[in-house]
């Protein structure tokens, strides 16, 4: 299974058939919500941070990116070179022969034991949303540098948490359930005439009598002001 987001060289054609071929499944992102792709986003912003501490002390930056293969990462007592190579790769640093030989390592207790730690965090504050159905009223919210909330239809459940709505103006978009709320309001029907628009105004003009009395009848009166006039 391949995680992705839904950059144009995946969401393409051509990335669809290549999956088909070589017959593995292709999952993408909610677009707008970088969380649901979280381990890659961690993967780019770490490769991001040595880039730039090596350019800043004027080092190599492979170097830089070599050293952090070669770490053991937190909660486990291996590198990502042992993980992948099943040995640890040779660096500037004096090392024993021994220690390059190839050894297979389980790491299955560290990596359960840190999604038990991550998930005991996350589960602080975080709280269960209601499952959408197909045809719920829902608001949509704006991306920057929008921000008006947009009204729309669920049409279908793409994946866990994430829908595709039809916007009231055409447009279809495809959002993860935190970016869509509920919209209790009800949209005017086309049954509504002008008779009920005219009695509308009329309510609305009768609310500003006050004491039976216009508060624009009496010259010299406040606006909103029922005592006499001075």
């Amino acid at each position: 299974m391949v995680i992705s987001d839904n950059g144009p060289q995946y969401s393409s054609q051509e990335f669809k058939c290549f999956s088909q071929v070589w017959e593995f499944k292709h999952n993408t992102s909610s677009p707008g919500y970088a969380q649901s792709n979280g381990k890659a986003e961690s993967s780019v912003e770490t490769a991001k941070c040595l880039m730039q501490k090596a350019a800043a002390a004027g080092q190599d930056p492979y170097l830089a990116i070599l050293d952090h293969r070669n770490t053991p990462s937190q909660g486990l007592n291996t590198s990502p070179a042992q993980r992948l190579l099943n040995r640890r790769t040779r660096t500037l640093l004096p090392i024993k022969d021994t220690l390059l030989e190839p050894e297979i390592t389980s790491n299955m207790q560290g990596l359960m034991h840190n999604r038990q730690r991550q998930e005991k965090y996350h589960n602080r504050t975080a709280k269960n949303l209601d499952t959408l159905k197909t045809g719920d009223r829902v608001r949509v919210q704006p991306f920057q540098p929008h921000k008006v909330w947009k009204t729309a239809q669920v049409l279908r459940p793409v994946s866990h948490r994430s829908y595709e709505v039809k916007l009231d103006s055409g447009g279809v978009l495809r959002r993860n359930r935190r970016h869509l709320r509920h919209n209790h309001c009800t949209s005017p029907t086309p049954t509504q005439t002008g008779t009920d628009i005219n009695t509308h105004q009329e309510l609305t003009q009768s609310s500003r009598v006050i004491q039976g009395t216009d508060t624009q009848s009496l010259p010299g009166q406040a606006v909103g002001w029922s005592g006499p006039s001075i």
